[in-house]
């Protein structure tokens, strides 16, 4: 589960990208694994203490209208109607800031939310080695593996998979979406904008 990158460039920015934290990194939490590579609780999908609100400034003559969907730094920007159907389908997998937003103009702009999909699993528990296609493992300093494949859809999850989550990362596959066909029938249901979903490995 993905953003649609088609087309034109979006319509905002985000203009206090360079405030947000004392060393600059922006959205970004670093370390990406402060406690070593796949030590949970603290990974890369968190968020920091912003010091500010992350502001969005919007700009109809800077590109296309913002979607439902929009992407940034391994996190996502959603609208409000997204946010309802995330928190509805799946309430424990993502978290949310509210973003302030103006438009060049001074007046306010659309509801948008700062949204990171944080809930992570093992690929040792979900992948489903024997089925996936072209997977090799790497092994981490710390022991733990990392999983390269030419093509993320080429990874096959265990059946065991079918009965947990709509929606998840996991560790070692980078920052990759996955969901499963119910969280993508709600999307469609609610036609929501700017998503792409890419078939997985038979």
């Amino acid at each position: 589960m993905g953003i649609d990158y088609q087309g034109r460039v979006r319509c905002f920015q985000l203009a206090n990208g360079e405030s947000l934290q004392n060393d600059g990194n922006g959205l970004v939490a670093m370390p990406a694994w402060p406690d070593g590579y796949g030590q949970l609780p603290r990974h890369p999908w968190r968020f920091p203490d912003y010091l500010e609100t992350p502001r969005l400034l919007f700009d109809k003559k800077r590109g296309r209208p913002a979607r439902d969907l929009e992407a940034q730094d391994g996190f996502w920007y959603v609208s409000r109607a997204m946010k309802e159907l995330l928190e509805r389908v799946e309430p424990d997998a993502c978290e949310f800031r509210k973003c302030d937003t103006v438009w060049v103009s001074g007046e306010p702009g659309p509801e948008y939310w700062l949204c990171s999909v944080t809930r992570l699993l093992y690929g040792w528990d979900v992948i489903d080695f024997e089925a996936s296609r072209g997977l090799t493992q790497q092994a981490t300093p710390n022991g733990l593996p990392r999983y390269d494949s030419v093509f993320v859809t080429d990874v096959r999850f265990t059946a065991e998979l079918a009965n947990f989550p709509h929606l998840f990362r996991v560790i070692g596959l980078g920052g990759h979406v996955f969901c499963d066909q119910f969280m993508k029938d709600a999307c469609r249901a609610a036609d929501l904008k700017g998503i792409v979903f890419g078939k997985m490995a038979d």
